[in-house]
């Protein structure tokens, strides 16, 4: 590394590892993201139905006795008929209230009246749709004359155990895996955000109180740009070693498995080298930038492009190896994210790594030319944005 260029890197690294955003960030964002889904989760457990009151009109006479004893997440009032039910809901003297007809064991039939849309959807309701459904298939199975013992057994049949085949062995799944390969594909693009936005920032402010001038009398602004990227590469790093850290020993606490030191090694190389690619573009935006307002517009439509893996996430899951899923893994804006996201969740074929490795160099380097050329040009203008054409023109150099 050239003297210069290891100058700003050192000076890049220092300065940012300063900063209070950066020191928050590191460690506020792990505790925020775990709040963020442990809240939510708490919030649908207690507060969502504190003290609601659910009306039960039940013309079988064999649902309510059960209900009563069963199903605690509302209070249950006996209501006489629908007509009542209706009035003491649109006086918010009940929250809801649902139907049990006569034929309710042979149709199966029950009607539910909220106010609320998708209500469905809160775990109360799913509570009370498996308790009045284990109810029909308890009076079903009396009337054929089969034991009781029987019947819970058809009401909860299997317990099914999820184990992940690894090459070092067979893993059990725990609700802790889906969280950890969330999580740290999110980590590791917060941290690409992070070093990047501060490259964007750094650039944009240089050239608006013209700090930039004074640099370039000294070093050459493909110097410049190299200490940059290299200084926040070795930033976004430190950020996710320490994140690193924290999930080893939360894991060990919690005796949940880690990836395997080859994925591990994979997934740095894909960090790495989506840190160098999504750097470059960011150059390229604060070069052609007049002001801070201009870089942050452009940038979130780049934020936004970069984290669609993240909003894929849940049909990943499903197929991680699925024709699609693989295909959009070779195109380097989605890249780093996917081939993360893919070598956490399964066995990821040794052909596409290399595939999407080589891809990902390929366009490091591509993309490392253009913001050469538009940083060299685009670093000392002012005033005016330059034009499409302009910028393309510089690229052909």
């Amino acid at each position: 590394m050239k003297s210069k260029t290891k100058i700003v890197a050192l000076t890049e690294f220092i300065t940012n590892v300063k900063r209070k955003e950066f020191i928050i960030l590191t460690l506020l964002l792990p505790l925020i993201l775990l709040t963020s889904m442990v809240i939510p989760l708490f919030f649908m457990q207690t507060v969502s139905h504190e003290k609601e009151t659910l009306g039960v009109v039940d013309e079988t006479g064999i649902v309510m006795p059960v209900l009563k004893e069963r199903y605690t997440d509302y209070l249950i009032k006996e209501i006489a008929n629908a007509e009542e039910a209706r009035q003491l809901l649109e006086n918010n003297n009940i929250s809801s209230y649902i139907i049990i007809e006569k034929d309710f064991i042979e149709k199966g039939k029950v009607s539910y009246y909220s106010k609320i849309q998708l209500s469905s959807f809160s775990s109360a309701n799913m509570n009370l749709e498996r308790i009045v459904s284990d109810i029909a298939i308890e009076n079903l199975l009396r009337n054929e004359g089969i034991s009781n013992e029987v019947i819970n057994k058809v009401k909860d049949p299997i317990e099914m155990e999820r184990i992940t085949v690894t090459k070092t062995g067979d893993e059990k799944e725990t609700p802790f895996s889906f969280v950890g390969n969330y999580l740290l594909p999110l980590f590791l693009f917060m941290s690409i955000m992070n070093a990047g936005g501060y490259l964007l920032n750094g650039i944009v402010e240089e050239k608006e109180n013209k700090v930039v001038e004074v640099l370039l009398s000294t070093i050459s602004p493909s110097e410049l740009l190299s200490g940059k990227i290299l200084g926040l590469g070795g930033l976004g790093i430190l950020q996710v070693s320490i994140w690193g850290i924290g999930i080893i020993a939360v894991t060990k606490i919690l005796n949940i498995p880690l990836i395997t030191f080859e994925k591990g090694i994979i997934i740095m190389i894909f960090f790495i080298l989506g840190y160098f690619f999504y750097s470059s573009i960011f150059a390229m935006i604060g070069s052609i930038s007049t002001s801070t307002r201009d870089s942050q517009q452009i940038s979130a439509i780049v934020s936004f492009i970069v984290f669609i893996p993240m909003l894929l996430f849940f049909g990943i899951v499903q197929n991680p190896n699925m024709a699609f899923i693989r295909l959009l893994g070779m195109i380097p804006p989605f890249t780093p994210s996917i081939m993360i996201m893919r070598v956490l969740l399964t066995e990821t074929l040794i052909s596409d790594i290399i595939i999407s490795i080589i891809i990902l160099i390929g366009s490091v380097i591509v993309a490392a030319k253009i913001a050469s050329k538009i940083f060299n040009i685009g670093i000392l203008m002012y005033g005016k944005k330059p034009s499409l054409n302009e910028v393309i023109r510089w690229i052909r150099g």
